[in-house]
């Protein structure tokens, strides 16, 4: 059995590994946690707000955080880029989309999924049907708004090119500023924050394909390994060679065509 799995989508990640403690961090997207050999510590980066233990729980878009995971063994689901995945979370689990933090039931169920897919008992139909099972679809989008959406799009395919905020707005005939605020109304990041965020998905693929860290990370647009680390330690809390090492399996998964007419 691999000592951690990391299986990438197209912008879904699930993260199997022993994390042990997470400095503060927020993601771009909800984020599923659950303690699979034991319960651990949260908080959020609140003032007094206090640690608790738990052992199961969602946490929403741009929350900023820390863990304390000590030795258990984590099993981390980070959704789609903006709000429209985190809705689609809530109303699967019957959850309200406005609050930070859900902290859920008894997570046996999903404690034996993960542990099936460490061990690589699950084969790629089986997992992506428990994918949904669990978090609902790929929503297929990133927002509402048409502008939005062609560039969030435009950055996710080719996040390695270094575009600029006055560019992109002009392909959307908006100001610089009326772009970055459409962004946060409507995914709750910015578009350089979606950059970096795809930018580390690409190193993640490239490290997957047999790149070391330092060729993976300036393949992805960033300037060299410390951009890389600095980026990794923002979004996840933790240096990207906790995870990303020789003792991770990692998985890509390619995006599922349509099933085909019938003639």
């Amino acid at each position: 059995m691999s000592q951690a799995r990391i299986d990438v989508w197209q912008d879904r990640v699930l993260s199997i590994a022993r994390l042990g403690r997470v400095a503060v961090h927020a993601h771009t997207g909800s984020a599923l946690l659950v303690g699979i050999d034991g319960p651990f510590g949260f908080r959020e980066a609140l003032p007094g707000a206090p640690w608790r233990s738990v052992e199961h729980l969602v946490v929403a878009p741009a929350c900023l955080h820390e863990l304390d995971c000590g030795d258990t063994l984590m099993g981390v689901l980070l959704l789609t880029p903006g709000q429209v995945d985190h809705r689609q979370l809530c109303e699967h689990a019957e959850l309200p989309a406005f609050e930070n933090v859900h902290v859920l039931g008894s997570p046996r169920r999903r404690r034996e999924a993960l542990g099936a897919i460490l061990a690589g008992e699950l084969p790629e139909e089986e997992l992506d049907a428990w994918m949904t099972r669990q978090v609902g679809p790929p929503p297929g989008r990133y927002g509402s708004d048409a502008r939005v959406e062609e560039v969030a799009v435009l950055i996710s395919r080719q996040p390695e090119l270094p575009w600029r905020l006055d560019a992109l707005a002009a392909r959307t005939g908006v100001s610089p500023s009326r772009l970055q605020h459409l962004f946060q109304t409507e995914l709750g990041v910015t578009p350089r924050q979606l950059r970096t965020w795809q930018r580390l998905r690409e190193v993640t693929r490239r490290f997957a394909a047999g790149e070391n860290l330092t060729l993976a990370a300036h393949e992805s647009g960033f300037v060299d390994s410390a951009h890389l680390s600095k980026a990794f330690r923002h979004f996840f809390g933790i240096a990207p060679s906790r995870v990303l090492s020789g003792g991770t399996r990692v998985c890509v998964h390619a995006p599922r065509l349509p099933a085909p007419d019938p003639a």
